[in-house]
This record gives structure tokens, C-alpha cells and sequence, in this order.
């Protein structure tokens, strides 16, 4: 939730009386007036972000009295619009990155490619550059494990395009000829047997229409982002420091690594779909090759050579993808490799092309598209074989190289969200190619068909991914009754410190919706769980598939009703299999339809839009060096126009508190790594409703934590850390303690919290205040800015007085100054 005031204006803070314990400062207490600065409080709002107006507090209307249905405004002054008298206040509204276009919301069909990437980055080991033996064998498996996988994701969302397009409509119906007519006459140019494209070559040709139209705008998209989303980057570079890998100066720099692999997976996908236009051809010239084989462009040998390209072709673009990306030499030529590679691959569907169409006597379209089958099944044991390659990687990792203990899931969070990402991608492809099928066919369900429908069979193993849903189903289901329980009993649990930090008794309804809202905050912790529960449809899938392959009793499809009554046990079994896919069938389809309405919604409602945007907010923080066709990371511009914003008001002598809320304050963070040496002492940093330690430093180790927050600490003049119970994203911030350097004595330095270490009140009085007739609302996540304490440590973080010409200095002891001393760097 965004970090704004109410609509219409903004709410004057309240003054109200008996605070909890807790609270350190009174609320009748106002900060001291300070001396006349040279001082900026740049904030940098949370996810959903807000219009610039009300992010400012400088709209007409400010409410002085009420709530949001009903209160009292008056004209806003001057003073209303400053936080401390004589700081400036300015926004920087980002926004419009996630969610201000409207074709933005369809991103929602990238989730898959975008929890690849945040895989990538979830990584439990350090990244320091002295990794040798095991350390290093490790990192490289999971970053080859991560990217490898990425693209089978590309090739598997071409797969499905291609099931539509050149299975079911180009090879299943154009084969059945005047049937396919009768039920769908729009496709009589493609089924008609007096059509000169009904021929299986030209069926084939005009099915790949849709999986290249699918290539073709992922590719386009990538390019446009890409494009967009580029900046300049300031001439001084930051000074880099090993505890924080943000603070790299070509961390924010993707365009080359994302250029090298936007080249090889447009070449992978083209590389699919020219192998589905070759496979079915080729294997019938071969069947052939005995009798009166055709010669010339359809002789099998031609179509021999054209596999042999096409395979290393394949091979080299997917070894491209493991190409390491620091020297930026090596990229260029990388690049230009992969370019080269991505022609040649146009090239060759080309001459696949008509290879495919080439005149072939007798060739007739019969059952399901060959070869679609064992390309599926094949991507989906890779799959396998590389989350398992993840699992071992990550444990390795965080067996010897974690940067610290409050890694979540033992770490195992990336591995398990590449699994997630891996499935849902496959859900989407099954759900299209089944939906698509039961358009196309007309029939009730494809696994019994009807008589007067078409007979259209998808490839099984979208089947079995079909029952991925209904596992989900009741998954979710029962997720949801746990947290209910939990919920209920963490309430009962809050009950005492409620009653204790207001005085009131336990029987009043605020005492329990204020533990409730306590509650609700520490749910967070159980992200773990919930993110292992929804992944345990995979032990069940893997399970019956592969009874199904060792037994042949079970399958995920149609089945003859002989078969089916061949043994009671056996026919309740696949009776229940046939059931569960059936479900299955019908929530992929329903949540087919959710997304296109929510798209539709959030492409006309600004505010649905906003409300898209906030899922991109979080998962598109990170650079696209996983999957270069997710949604674009929005970072890459936001924090080199901070940087070269806070780095120019520092050199003209201003000083400048960075003011970041929830994602703002991970922004705010970023942008102090970037900062150049000579913005030292000039930069001060506040963080309220800040996932930085709770959530950032579990699931992303290696960039954040202690040792990082310790640099970042050391690269600003103060810092101060507001946050409540109530807010399931915030905590306290953990840094490492400076009283010992160097690397490898880190792991054995202290810890402490940023101040401020207490969390603040909420509701800030259990009563209404004096003039209110409501008591106060408990504000979980928002409204940081509103609260007394956040006036108060923006006053603290404040230079004690206008600073000379001299140049940055930073505090001292006794409030002297000392001048700029030399940031250690660790070994």
C-alpha cells in the first residue's frame, strides 16, 4: 500500500493523548524548530505510488479532523507542506514504470518468465569474487541451472502456441477434411479437400503463423522496454565494496547480457517451431525412402541435413545462454555470436519452410502432430533434471558459503520459486492447448468426446499438467484453512501485550481488533511454508506419471470404457483421474478467463492498473539476466535518476535525506550504493515500512543483510528505521557492527538495529482524541509520514547547522566535523 494521504488532500498529524509505553516520543511533543538548511527531504514512495500531488501534501484540501468518509478540511499553508520547518520536500514518483501504461497490465501472462528471474537473483551463497572450488562449481550450477531452465520456459510457451496452431488446427483438423468443415467452417481454406493448402505441408506452415506471432511480439516488447527503460549513467563511478554487491558500478547495466540473451531465446523459440515444421515431414520421407522416394528438396537426406543444422544451431544458442557477462569485451563479441546465431536461425526455418511445403505423394495427416509429443515430454524431463540441479546447488551453497543464518527456507526459497515459475508456466501451456481444444472440437471434454464433435487429442503430458491444477485447488484450500487457525490462535496470543500496552480490558472489541492487526503483521514469517505447500503438487504428479510409465495402468487421457471396466480397482482409479483432470481442465480455463479480465479491467481502470503494477513492483526490481522477455525491471532507470539527482544537489552543496517507503526504501538504499565518494557526509537516509531486513535479506542473501546494511550504514551521515508490529512488510533493520574489518572476520561481528530499534504504536491512542468522535484507525503499512516519530527522525537525521562552502565533512565525535575519511574496502 502506498505511503499517501487521504483522497481528497492529506490529513494533518494527530495530536493524540496516552500513547502505549512503548512510544518514545510524546505526541504533544513537536520537534524543535530547526535553523534555516540548505536541505532537501527527498521521499521515494512505495508500490502502487500515487499521484505527485498528493505524494507532496501540496493539494488545496487538508483534512484536519474525521476519517476518509467523513471530516473536516481547511485550505493547506506552507507549513503544512514541510515535514521540518525550512527542508524542502520533493518526490520522486515512479509509478508510471509499473503501472502507467495500459498494455502493462497484460504482463500478467510474463509471471512465469518473472519468477525465473527473481530466481536468479535468490541465490544463498556470497558474491564475492575469490570463489574457488566447490563455492565456485556451485554458484555457476545454480546461475547455468536458473537460466538453462528460463529458456526451456521460452521453448515450452512456443510448444504451446504450437500445440493451438499447428497441431490441433494445422495437422488434427485440416487432417479429418470435410469433419473438420462441417463443425468449423471458417477453416474449410484449410480442411476442404478442394483447397490447395489442405495438404499436410501448408496445414503445418499456416498453423506456425501462431507461434511466430507469439515470438514476434515477446521479441518486440523485450526490444521496446529495452529501450525505454535506458538511462545515461553519471561519469564517477561508486565506490564498490565486496559486502555490497549493489554498490557494483555496472550492477544497473543489462543491455548487453539481456541483448545476448534476448538473441538466444528468439533463436530457441524460432528454433521450435522449425523443428515441429520438420519433424512430421522429414519422418515421413524416411518412411518412404524405400520405395519411390521423392528427390530434390523432399529427398530424406535433404531433410537429414537440415535436422543436423538445426540441432547445432540449437546447441550453441543454448550454450550462449551459460556465457558469463563481466568483461565487456567478451559481451560484444558474445553478442554479435548470438546475433549471428538468431539469423541463421531465421534463415533455417526458412529453408525448413519449403522443405515442409515441397510436393510429397500420399503424405496424409493422422493422429496427433509427430514429434510434438516427444519434444514436450523431453523439455519437461530436462525440467526435472534442472530444478534437481537447483536443489543441490542451493544446499551446497548454503552449506558453505551463506552469507548469514536468517536465509528463509535453508536456501532453498530460489530453487523452490524456479520450480513455481517452471510450473505455472506449464499450467498456462496446458490450460491454452486444452481450452483450445475443447473450442476447436466443440465437445464437453476432451478425454470423452461427443458424437457430433471433433476428436482432437492434445499431447498427454499436458494432461497430467491438468491435474496440477486441481492438486493446487485443494492445496490452496487447505493453506487457507491453516492460516485461519493460525490466525485465530496468534490473536488469542497477542491479547495480553495489547491489554498491557493500552490498559484496557480484554473484553472491549478495540482490544481484539488491535491484536488481530498485530496478528495479521507476523504472518509474513509463514511465507516459507505456504511457498513449500504450493509446490506439493509436484510429488503427486511425478508419483502417478511415473506409475503410469512403468505400469501403462494409469493415463491422463482418454480412455476406451473396455479398458476402463478391464478391473474394479483399476477403473475407480482412472475414473477418479479422469475426474480430477476434468477439474483441472475447468479451473486452467477459469483462470484463464481471471487473467484476460483482469487485463481488460486494469487496460481501461487506471486504478486496477495500479493494483497490477504492485505485483511488477516487487518482482521487477531486479535486472532481466535470467529471462530477457520478463517484464522489464524498473530499477534500472529509477535508481540512476536518483543517483544523478541526490548526486547533484550533494555537489552543489545541498544536503539530502533520502525518505523511502516499503519498495521506495529498497530504492533509496540502492541509490546510496551508487552514490559517488564525494557525496559523503551530505547524505542522510530514512526507512519507514521497509522490507529491507524482513523480507530482502531472507529471500536475496547475497545482496542484502547485515554486512550490506553495515556498508550502507557507514555511507550516510545518519539513518533512522520506522516501523510497527502491525506491518506484516516492515522490521527492524539488522546491521553488522564496525569494530572489526575484512571479509572473513564478518561473519563473527556483532549486530545491532538501526534506530530505531522499538517499533512505533499502532493505533497511536486507544481512544479518540480530544475533538474526534472516532478513535484513531490502526495504520498497519501506511501512513508513515503522518505519524509524530517520522518529524521527529527527520529532525535528528538533519545536520545540526547550514554546513560552509568547504566541502563534505561528516560528524564526529561531540559534534565536531571530520573530513571525509577513506571507506575501508573489504579483502
Amino acid at each position: 500500500m502506498p505511503d499517501t494521504p487521504d483522497s481528497p488532500g492529506s490529513r494533518e498529524p494527530e495530536h493524540q493523548p496516552s500513547a502505549p509505553r512503548a512510544l518514545s516520543l510524546s505526541p504533544t511533543e513537536k520537534p524543535s524548530a530547526a535553523p534555516a538548511r540548505n536541505c532537501v527531504e527527498l521521499r521515494v514512495h512505495g508500490v502502487s505510488g500515487g499521484q505527485a500531488e498528493e505524494l507532496l501534501d501540496v493539494e488545496p484540501a487538508m483534512r484536519v479532523g474525521g476519517d476518509r468518509l467523513a471530516g473536516f478540511f481547511r485550505w493547506r499553508r506552507e507549513p503544512d507542506t514541510q515535514s521540518v520547518p525550512g527542508v524542502r520536500r520533493e518526490i520522486f514518483a515512479w509509478g508510471n514504470l509499473t503501472s502507467g501504461s495500459a498494455s502493462r497490465a497484460f504482463w500478467l501472462l510474463l509471471l512465469p518468465f518473472m519468477l525465473l528471474n527473481v530466481a536468479y537473483w535468490m541465490r544463498p551463497g556470497r558474491m564475492d569474487r575469490e570463489q574457488t572450488g566447490l563455492r565456485r562449481g556451485a554458484s555457476i550450477a545454480y546461475g547455468a541451472g536458473v537460466r538453462l531452465l528460463a529458456l526451456s520456459l521460452t521453448v515450452l510457451i512456443t510448444l504451446a502456441a504450437a500445440g493451438v496452431g499447428m497441431d490441433l488446427v494445422g495437422w488434427q483438423c485440416g487432417g479429418m477434411g470435410q469433419e473438420c468443415v462441417q463443425a468449423r467452417p471458417w477453416l474449410a481454406f484449410l480442411a476442404s479437400a478442394s483447397s490447395p493448402l489442405s495438404v499436410p505441408g501448408w496445414g503445418l506452415l499456416l498453423g506456425a503463423v501462431l507461434p511466430a506471432a507469439v515470438v514476434l511480439v515477446l521479441w518486440r516488447l523485450s526490444r521496446r522496454t529495452a529501450a525505454d527503460y535506458e538511462v545515461v549513467t553519471g561519469p564517477v563511478p561508486p565506490e564498490y565494496a565486496e559486502d555490497a554487491p549493489l554498490s557494483h558500478p555496472d550492477f544497473w547495466r543489462n543491455s548487453e547480457i539481456m541483448a545476448r540473451l534476448r538473441s538466444a531465446h528468439i533463436a530457441m523459440a524460432v528454433g521450435t517451431v522449425a523443428a515441429l515444421l520438420l519433424l512430421p515431414a522429414f519422418l515421413h520421407d524416411l518412411s518412404v525412402r524405400g520405395g519411390a522416394a521423392p528427390t530434390g528438396p523432399a529427398a530424406w537426406w535433404f531433410g537429414a541435413g537440415l535436422a543436423a543444422v538445426l540441432a547445432t544451431v540449437a546447441a550453441a544458442s543454448t550454450a550462449s545462454v551459460l556465457v558469463p557477462g563481466r568483461d565487456p569485451r567478451w559481451n560484444a563479441r558474445a553478442d554479435r555470436f548470438c546475433r549471428i546465431l538468431r539469423d541463421t536461425m531465421l534463415f533455417v526455418v526458412v529453408v525448413v519452410a519449403v522443405y515442409t511445403v515441397w510436393p510429397r505423394p500420399g503424405w496424409v495427416a493422422q493422429g496427433r502432430l509427430p514429434g510434438s509429443g516427444t519434444l514436450l515430454n523431453t523439455l519437461f524431463a530436462v525440467q526435472g533434471a534442472l530444478v534437481l540441479m537447483l536443489l543441490l546447488a542451493a544446499l551446497v551453497l548454503f552449506a558453505v558459503d551463506r552469507p548469514h543464518e536468517r536465509t528463509a527456507m535453508r536456501g532453498l526459497a530460489g530453487p523452490a520459486t524456479a520450480a513455481l515459475g517452471t510450473l505455472l508456466g506449464g499450467g498456462f501451456s496446458a490450460a491454452l492447448v486444452y481450452q483450445g481444444a475443447l473450442w476447436l472440437s466443440g465437445c464437453g471434454s476432451v478425454n470423452a468426446p461427443e458424437a457430433d464433435c471433433l476428436a482432437l487429442s492434445p499431447p498427454t503430458a499436458y494432461s497430467w499438467l491438468q491435474l496440477a491444477f486441481a492438486f493446487e485447488a485443494v492445496i490452496v484450500l487447505g493453506v487457507m484453512a491453516v492460516l485461519a487457525l493460525r490466525l485465530r490462535g496468534a490473536v488469542r496470543a497477542q491479547l495480553p501485550e495489547v491489554t498491557s500496552l493500552y490498559s484496557r480490558s480484554v473484553r472491549d472489541r478495540r482490544t481484539w481488533d488491535i491484536a488481530k492487526a498485530r496478528a495479521v503483521g507476523q504472518l509474513t514469517e509463514v511465507l516459507p511454508k505456504v511457498l513449500a505447500a504450493l509446490l506439493l503438487p509436484v510429488i503427486p504428479l511425478v508419483g502417478l506419471a511415473l506409475y503410469s510409465i512403468l505400469t501403462g495402468n494409469l493415463v491422463a487421457g482418454p480412455v476406451d470404457a473396455p479398458a476402463l471396466m478391464a478391473g474394479e480397482f483399476q477403473g475407480v482409479a482412472q475414473g477418479g483421474l479422469d475426474a480430477l483432470v476434468g477439474v483441472g481442465s475447468i479451473i486452467g480455463g477459469a483462470g484463464l478467463v481471471a487473467l484476460a479480465w483482469i487485463g481488460r479491467s486494469a487496460y481501461r481502470d487506471r486504478p486496477t492498473r495500479q493494483a497490477v503494477g504492485a505485483v511488477w513492483d516487487v518482482g521487477t526490481f531486479w535486472p532481466r539476466v535470467a529471462h530477457p522477455l520478463a517484464p522489464p525491471s524498473y530499477a534500472e532507470r529509477a535508481v540512476p535518476q536518483l543517483t544523478a539527482r541526490v548526486a547533484r544537489m550533494a555537489r552543489e552543496g545541498t544536503d539530502v535525506v533520502l525518505s523511502g517507503h516499503s519498495q521506495g526504501s529498497v530504492l533509496a538504499a540502492a541509490t546510496v550504493w551508487q552514490l559517488p565518494r564525494d557525496c559523503r557526509g551530505r547524505i542522510s537516509l530514512i526507512t519507514h515500512g521497509s522490507p529491507l531486513d524482513r523480507l530482502y535479506a531472507r529471500y536475496f542473501p547475497a545482496y542484502f543483510g547485515p554486512a550490506a546494511f553495515g556498508d550502507l550504514n557507514g555511507r550516510v551521515s545518519a539513518w533512522r528505521n520506522l516501523w510497527r508490529v502491525t506491518d506484516a512488510i516492515a522490521g527492524p533493520v539488522r546491521r553488522r557492527g564496525s569494530e572489526a574489518g575484512g571479509a572473513d572476520e564478518g561473519r563473527d561481528r556483532s549486530e545491532e538495529a538501526v534506530a530505531q530499534a522499538e517499533p512505533l504504536p499502532d493505533p497511536r491512542s486507544y481512544d479518540a482524541p480530544p475533538g474526534e468522535a472516532r478513535r484513531p484507525e490502526i495504520l498497519g503499512h501506511s501512513y508513515y509520514t503522518s505519524d509524530p516519530a517520522y518529524a521527529q527522525a527527520l529532525s535528528e537525521v538533519l545536520p545540526p547547522e547550514p554546513r560552509e562552502a568547504a566541502g563534505p565533512t561528516e560528524p564526529g565525535p561531540a559534534g565536531r566535523s571530520l573530513p571525509p575519511r577513506p571507506y575501508p574496502r573489504s579483502n
